[in-house]
Parts: structure tokens; C-alpha cells; sequence
């Protein structure tokens, strides 16, 4: 089987708030890795303190990669974030260090581990498309979906209307069943025999513990100060992709003035419950090398002597 990036690489997996990013700042001080970010929302120029970014000290004096890439009024999907990792991977190699893959947006990681379909794009059909959701609503596109790929209507989140739009779009560019589709070969990145991944976990209480923790700490830094910042910079709307990120969709009317700080919690605790969720979902699907409980006192060690094992290995 080919690969795109046959090389050594490491993983560090893990739901919210169970300490990826500190335990990668650490390693990075006694292994040759640079940080590929694996997070959907540092993407974002200028939201710093709401996805716990690190600072621009941290960032300057340990090599991050894919962060701090586009503007929040910007999208940013897939084929960006692919896109930008050739170039990634490129200076990592250059300066013959290994990427150290962290972050908690899941998909980007299964895909990495387990390949995908590249299939083709086009910006008009996927336009006609968005304008018939916009006049129409949801409704019209899952009937749509419905009629041209049953199979598919079933296995995905319909509910979803990016996933709906995309769909439909490759159903049109190709004349196929997106369902008959996914059965051909996909495209492969990295050779798992060659790869660590290691997946940091632990109960779902403490992680929600953490987390409201971690928003307290948030809100006291000045995540909302920063908000209102942003939303005049960029003039943000409610609607734009960056701001369907945590915290960021959940305070957003707190900003406008039309909710109040306490219902924004709330809103943002639940949501951050359901992330976590849906990220230990995916952990399974994944199927890490090793599992460390992230509570675990001798965490770094046991990290790094993992890191050593497979340096001896693989790394050589």
C-alpha cells in the first residue's frame, strides 16, 4: 500500500481539558519533535484565549505548525488543513525532526491514521447547492439526498447541512452514489507500523471537572474582552464557521448583550460534555497503541519511556 508521508510520526490523542498540550510542551524538550496542531479552532488568528492557544512565547521558542493559519472570517475544512500539513511536513523533515500530531478535532486524526476519499470539489455546484439550503432550508437538500443516495441518507448526520451540502456535491460532480463511492481504495498518509499513537483519557467526571476549571480560568485571563475584540475586527457574525467553535458560539449573544454570562456557562458546559463524548467515541474508533489515564502522577514518565521505546524501534 502507498503512503504519502511514510515516515515515523507520533500521536497524542486525547478529549478536551486532559492535558495534550501541556504534556507535548514538555516533550518536545527531550525529543527531535516539532507540534503539528490537530485542532480546528487554533487554525484562527486572534482566538487565543478561548482555545486555550499557547502563548506567543511558547509558540515563538517551541515550534507549533498549523496554527494561527487564517482569519476567523475565513472557512477552514479538510483539503485546508491538508494542504497546509505538505508544507509541514516538508520543514519538519528539513530540519530532521519527527511530527508530534496534538490535538482533540478526532476526524483529522482518523483520517491521518486511516486514510480518506479524496473526492473532487467544485466551487459552483457547491454554491448552487448552499443557495437552494438558504432559501429552502435543510429539509429540501435531505429530500434531495434521500432520492439519490438512500444508503447514504442513513449512515450520515443529516442534521448536519455542511455534510448534507458536500455530499450532494460529489453525488453531482461524479454521477455516483457517494455510499458506492466510499467502497474504492482511499488515500493513505501515514503507515500506522511506522507510527506511536498514544491516547490520554480518563472518567468523564474528572474531564468535566477540568474543563469547568479550565472556562473559570478563561473567563478571569479575559477570553471575553478578547471576544469583543475579534467580533469588531473581523465583524464576526453569528453564522460564520470560527464562531461554531466552543465557547465562541456559546458566549457570542453574551458579547451582543442579549444573554446573559451565567446562561453562556451553562450553554458552554453542556456543549463541552457532549465534546468530550463524542471525542471518547472516536478515541475507540481509533484504536491507540498505548492508553494512559491522564490523572496518572507518573504521566510524563510513563509517556516518555513509551516515546523511548519506540525511538529505539522505529526512530533510529
Amino acid at each position: 500500500m502507498k503512503y504519502k508521508y511514510n515516515i515515523p510520526a507520533v500521536f497524542i490523542l486525547g478529549p478536551t481539558a486532559c492535558g495534550k498540550t501541556e504534556i507535548s510542551l514538555e516533550l518536545i524538550d527531550s525529543f527531535p519533535f516539532e507540534i503539528v496542531s490537530v485542532d480546528s479552532a487554533m487554525v484562527y488568528k486572534d482566538m487565543n484565549i478561548g482555545t486555550c492557544k499557547p502563548s506567543n512565547e511558547i509558540l515563538k521558542s517551541k515550534k507549533h505548525h498549523l496554527v494561527d493559519l487564517i482569519t476567523p472570517k475565513q472557512n477552514f475544512d479538510l483539503g485546508v488543513f491538508l494542504k497546509n500539513l505538505d508544507h509541514s511536513i516538508e520543514e519538519i523533515l528539513s530540519h530532521d525532526c519527527v511530527p508530534l500530531f496534538v490535538g482533540g478535532s478526532m476526524m483529522y486524526h482518523h483520517i491521518l491514521l486511516n486514510g480518506f476519499h479524496d473526492f473532487p470539489s467544485e466551487p459552483n455546484i457547491k454554491q448552487r447547492i448552499q443557495n437552494d439550503y438558504d432559501q429552502n432550508g435543510i429539509t429540501s437538500l435531505q429530500k434531495k439526498l434521500s432520492s439519490l443516495d438512500s444508503e447514504l441518507f442513513t449512515q450520515i448526520d443529516i442534521s448536519n447541512y455542511r455534510r448534507v451540502i458536500r455530499a450532494l456535491e460529489i453525488i453531482e460532480i461524479t454521477g455516483e452514489k457517494l455510499s458506492v463511492l466510499k467502497e474504492k481504495q482511499k488515500t493513505m498518509f501515514f503507515n500506522q507500523k511506522k507510527c506511536l499513537t498514544l491516547s490520554l483519557n480518563t472518567n468523564k467526571e474528572t474531564l468535566i471537572e477540568h474543563a469547568a476549571n479550565r472556562l473559570d480560568k478563561l473567563i478571569e485571563k479575559g477570553f471575553i474582552d478578547e471576544f469583543k475584540e475579534i467580533i469588531c475586527k473581523y465583524e464576526l457574525e453569528e453564522e460564520d464557521q470560527s464562531m461554531q467553535s466552543i465557547n465562541y458560539r456559546q458566549y457570542f449573544n453574551h458579547v451582543r448583550g442579549k444573554k446573559s454570562s451565567q446562561e453562556s456557562y451553562t450553554e458552554a458546559m453542556i456543549a463541552t460534555k457532549l465534546l468530550i463524548k463524542s471525542q471518547q467515541t472516536w478515541l475507540k474508533k481509533i484504536n491507540a497503541d498505548t492508553s494512559i489515564d491522564s490523572t496518572n502522577i507518573n504521566l510524563k514518565k510513563e509517556i516518555s519511556d513509551t516515546i523511548s521505546n519506540y525511538q529505539r524501534r522505529i526512530m533510529r
